[in-house]
């Protein structure tokens, strides 16, 4: 029986291109995923036009070699600092800022230029996304200084989408980061957080990758403990039609919480 890849293997068996290919070709995304992608563009929509959420700032941790997670922050913001823990995931994303990434990200652009109703092109909002960022950056939540050997004031918002349930091991650790983010963000910013409940694993290519099973309540009690305001919760049952051969998670949600001040 495959072992299940979990911290360290992310360095070495994550792969970038396999990992787009099967979540992220279009918004549709995977039919084990259900609707679940075209959801979160719609929560990360709806969470930041709002305008409940302001500052110069916004860190995105574990960005992955996605962009998605930000189109919508973007407007918002006047500076995106990306960041993620596998050093190949981190080189995908400067391929996407150069331009040298085969992988289009044109459907989510297109989604949220509509969902916005401005008549801004899909080229343009990613052609301004990249001006926005500041860089790309090492981060391990799993460490006591994630960003080290960076130092950075505390942002204005911290964004993040799958992170801490893939790389926490059990509910303590996972608790632990959340304070660690909470370090990271500005007394009174906001975390604007996507993640999925139920899940022990997730495929990518050929391999297995562990999951902290966590419930809504688990995730809602843990962030009020850590100093933290829910101000906005949106959750969702898995869609009937994921069959669980490439993760068995039972839902998702978009969590806004602000930082006591």
């Amino acid at each position: 029986m495959e072992q299940v890849k979990y911290g360290e293997d992310y360095k070495t068996d994550f792969q970038p291109e396999e990992y787009l290919q099967m979540y992220y070709s279009t918004l549709k995304g995977a039919p084990a995923e259900g609707d679940m992608l075209e959801a979160s563009m719609l929560f990360w929509h709806e969470a930041f036009n709002q305008g409940h959420m302001t500052g110069r700032r916004l860190l995105d941790i574990g960005t992955g070699p996605t962009i998605h997670s930000v189109i919508s922050a973007s407007n918002y913001c006047d500076t995106v600092y990306l960041s993620d823990f596998a050093p190949q995931n981190r080189e995908t994303l400067r391929k996407w800022l150069d331009g040298s990434l085969q992988h289009s990200f044109k459907s989510f652009f297109q989604f949220v230029v509509d969902k916005e109703g401005k008549g801004e092109l899909p080229n343009d909002r990613e052609a301004m996304l990249k001006d926005k960022v500041v860089g790309i950056f090492p981060l391990d939540l799993l460490q006591a200084e994630p960003l080290m050997p960076s130092l950075f004031p505390p942002f204005d918002i911290i964004n993040s989408s799958l992170c801490l349930e893939a790389a926490a091991q059990d509910l303590a650790s996972y608790e632990n980061m959340v304070r660690r983010m909470g370090r990271l963000l500005k007394d009174g910013g906001h975390v604007v957080l996507f993640g999925v409940l139920g899940e022990s694993f997730y495929r990518v290519g050929s391999h297995s990758f562990s999951c902290l099973k966590i419930s809504a309540e688990q995730v809602q009690d843990i962030w009020k403990r850590s100093g933290f305001t829910i101000v906005e919760w949106k959750q969702k049952a898995t869609d009937a039609q994921c069959d669980g051969s490439v993760s068995n998670f039972e839902g998702f949600f978009l969590m806004v919480a602000q930082k006591s001040r």
